[in-house]
Order: structure tokens, then C-alpha cells, then sequence
């Protein structure tokens, strides 16, 4: 159990850092966050789900790349990003965190999108 905790909050500490680290190479090399979120954070964080899969399929689990491709990625999501907000949010007496995005509704439909695509495919 204590490995399995340490490993999501180094998954917590490595997300919050990638984006942090993301976010000052935009700003330094003038790329907008939108190109940084959707190509530079997407594929630093797809590489590895993919070479996990490819492992999986030559051993002939290829349900379980499937499922490891999908799954890590509802995880970052769902725990990965959050959790950190929500700690800071406690430690500072329950203050919300302002999101300020200029392409915050592009990245919602571009995210409901895939669900979409995704179900169809699953269909």
C-alpha cells in the first residue's frame, strides 16, 4: 500500500512539474499554451502509455494495452492534476484556484470530442 501511495504522489509531483516546466518554455519561446497543452504535454505524456502498450501487445495482452492506454490517461485526469489544486486549495484555507485560459472552450470541446470518438469506437 505505501508504494502504491508514493506512486501517486510522484505522479502528482511529476505532473504538477511538467506542466510548470511547460509553461515557462511557452512563455520563454513565445508558444501560446494552447500549442504547449495540446502537442508538447500531450506527447511527453503519450510516449510512455505507448511503449507500455507495444510491451503489452508483444506478449499478447492486447487488452491490456488498450486498457493501459486509456486508463492512464483518465488517471492523470481524474488524480493527477487535481489532487495537487485540492492540497493547495486545503493548506490555504479552502481558497479556489482561478483557471484563466483563453482557449479554455477549445480544450473542452476538443476533450468531449474524443470521448465521443472514443465511445463510437468502443461501439
Amino acid at each position: 500500500m505505501f508504494a502504491f501511495f508514493m506512486s501517486i504522489i510522484w505522479v502528482m509531483i511529476f505532473s504538477t512539474l511538467m506542466v510548470w516546466w511547460a509553461t515557462i518554455f511557452g512563455e520563454t519561446y513565445y508558444i501560446p499554451d494552447t500549442v504547449m497543452g495540446l502537442t508538447i504535454l500531450a506527447a511527453g505524456t503519450s510516449v510512455p502509455d505507448m511503449l507500455t502498450s507495444i510491451v503489452n501487445v508483444k506478449k499478447g495482452s492486447a487488452n491490456s494495452a488498450v486498457s493501459s492506454s486509456i486508463g492512464s490517461n483518465i488517471f492523470d485526469v481524474t488524480l493527477g492534476l487535481p489532487l495537487p489544486w485540492f492540497i493547495w486549495s486545503l493548506v490555504n484555507g479552502g481558497r479556489a484556484i482561478d483557471v484563466v485560459s483563453d482557449s479554455l472552450l477549445i480544450s473542452i470541446v476538443v476533450l468531449v470530442g474524443m470521448v465521443v470518438i472514443l465511445w463510437i469506437v468502443f461501439i
